[in-house]
């Protein structure tokens, strides 16, 4: 069955057959210019916007591996030096002890945890000063922190904390 035996376009074509030869030429140019709306606003805009956005897409990423690939060489020195840094004769309880003292924070507790770890607790100290502590560990000496919980007070600016530190 052809589509020409579908009763429907059958009327339709009767319909058609039946207007003036300037009606029916108006009506196929109408029909042509439904037909370019559907192929653009259906099929080319859409693939165009894709096309525009993917582009955009990798253009970031790009710029997000060339900058990764630039500073590569850096994070490998800073990684180096952080391990040089911890390994330099003190034992990573003395380090904690000795910054803790010289931010003049005072932990509650030291607890060594296996060779490469120490968990730490403070009770009531005060924030600014435990984030900048944190800070000089991390950055100056190379210590990671591994885990962290930390507790607001009721005295503002101040925080109970657990934090296991390692090498």
């Amino acid at each position: 069955m052809g589509m020409r035996d579908n009763p429907q376009v059958q009327r339709a074509l009767q319909f058609v057959d039946a207007l003036e030869k300037r009606d029916r030429v108006a009506l196929v140019g109408l029909a042509a210019f439904f037909a370019v709306l559907f192929l653009y606003f259906g099929m080319w805009a859409p693939a165009n916007e894709y096309l525009r956005d993917s582009l955009e897409y990798r253009n970031r990423q790009l710029s997000v591996l060339q900058y990764m690939r630039a500073s590569e060489q850096h994070a490998r020195d800073v990684a180096g030096s952080k391990r040089q840094t911890v390994m330099a004769g003190q034992s990573l309880l003395t380090q904690i002890s000795r910054s803790a003292r010289q931010h003049q924070i005072q932990p509650n507790r030291m607890q060594p945890e296996g060779s490469n770890a120490v968990s730490v607790w403070f009770d009531s100290v005060a924030f600014n000063d435990f984030i900048r502590w944190l800070e000089q560990l991390t950055v100056e000496q190379g210590i990671d922190i591994k885990q962290i919980s930390i507790d607001r007070e009721d005295e503002p600016g101040k925080v109970n904390a657990r934090i296991v530190l390692g090498a």
